[in-house]
């Protein structure tokens, strides 16, 4: 059973099943864990107000995950390298990019520039693969606009530019893609989560 911690921290331990000493983050911590730590935590207790989000890498790369709720095994994620303590009910925003043009798995790329989250890079694949996270939004916050890039890693020509924009809707408690003028006609997006959706390259012409 998870030991009880304050409700604003994240305590992390290098044993399963939350064995040892606890290290503390405390809420609003974006984390690029300390090289004598690196990959060693393996359990997490996780307080009520909070959530964390995780990357496998430090530049937010590799496996992807978000924890709401405390976990015993952290393993999954192959070695913790970086992670951020939010507020519970912020969205992380992550997409899963896939191509449907019979291109080879990650020969196109699809980037994404958000202001909270930086620069993520994203490959195609045919098959399941993992999301990366493209955006936070804090439930009932303003619209972020986000701009997007999609590549032919081959040919190195950029085969769309545009932009997604991410709205809260207060009626479903969901963050919404709306796909507006600037919308890459390339690509189309069906929801997969509350804050996930897989976006998929249909066509692989560039734009005129």
């Amino acid at each position: 059973m998870a030991p009880s911690v304050d409700p604003t921290t994240a305590v992390f331990y290098q044993k399963k099943d939350y064995e040892g000493t606890g290290d503390v983050y405390p809420l609003g911590q974006d984390v690029s864990v300390p090289g004598s730590l690196n990959d060693k935590y393996l359990s997490v207790a996780i307080g009520a107000s909070t959530k964390v989000i995780a990357w496998q890498h430090y530049n937010e790369s590799g496996i992807y995950q978000e924890w709401t709720s405390s976990q015993s095994d952290i393993s999954s994620i192959d070695g913790l390298s970086r992670f951020r303590v939010v507020d519970d009910d912020t969205r992380a925003i992550s997409f899963l990019f896939k191509d449907a043009t019979g291109g080879e798995d990650r020969q196109y790329s699809l980037k994404v520039d958000a202001r909270d989250v930086g620069a993520v890079t994203l490959y195609s694949t045919t098959g399941e693969d993992q999301y990366g996270l493209v955006g936070i939004l804090p439930a009932g916050g303003p619209p972020v606009t986000t701009a997007v890039y999609v590549r032919d890693e081959r040919s190195g020509v950029y085969i769309a530019t545009g932009s997604v924009f991410f709205k809260w809707n207060e009626e479903t408690k969901e963050v919404d893609v709306v796909e507006n003028e600037n919308w890459p006609k390339q690509l189309s997006q069906k929801r997969t989560g509350n804050s996930s959706f897989e976006v998929t390259l249909v066509d692989n012409k560039p734009s005129e």
